[in-house]
């Protein structure tokens, strides 16, 4: 939607007109991006940290946290998988088989998931993605550098409006 300035006398009293709580439902209020290329390995089947993290201060308790996040992750192991885990403080909100490694000895892959949150508050929340390694012993690299600047993850949040 354009904005176009009224010039005239006579046009009312515009206060607040643009402030987050008055956008349209559907709007996006503001955008918050978080990557990390810290590389974290793990052999545990426990959830792990991977260093994607962001916070974000929702403006509305009806405002929606749609969250985008790409973890690159190298397995060396054939056959194993990696799980991912999305939380919400401590609170997962979604788990999921991220990786199964088939063939060869290691493989290099980026997946992007999305959720649809509703926290509920307008105080900061902090989302974060967790990783582990589902047979507990095949080494599992997060943020991964495979030596061609690859090793990138990435988190986006965006406030909804409601």
């Amino acid at each position: 939607m354009a904005l176009t300035k009224v010039i005239g006398a006579g046009i009312g009293t515009v206060t607040n007109q643009f402030a987050d709580a008055n956008m349209s439902a559907g709007s996006v209020v503001q955008i918050i991006q978080a990557s990390t290329t810290t590389e974290v390995a793990s052999t545990s089947s426990s959830f792990v940290d991977s260093g994607v993290t962001a916070a974000i201060t929702p403006s509305s308790t009806s405002s929606k946290i749609f969250i985008l996040y790409t973890l690159h992750q190298f397995i060396n192991g054939t056959g194993q998988t990696s799980d991912v885990k999305l939380l919400r403080g401590s609170t997962a909100l979604l788990t999921t088989g991220y990786m199964l490694h088939n063939g060869g000895s290691t493989i290099i892959g980026q997946g992007t998931h999305h959720f649809l949150d509703s926290p509920s508050t307008t105080s900061a929340t902090t989302y974060k993605v967790q990783f582990n390694s589902v047979d507990n012993s095949t080494n599992v690299l997060c943020n991964y550098d495979d030596s061609a600047g690859n090793g990138s993850s990435f988190i986006t949040l965006m406030e909804i409006a409601q």
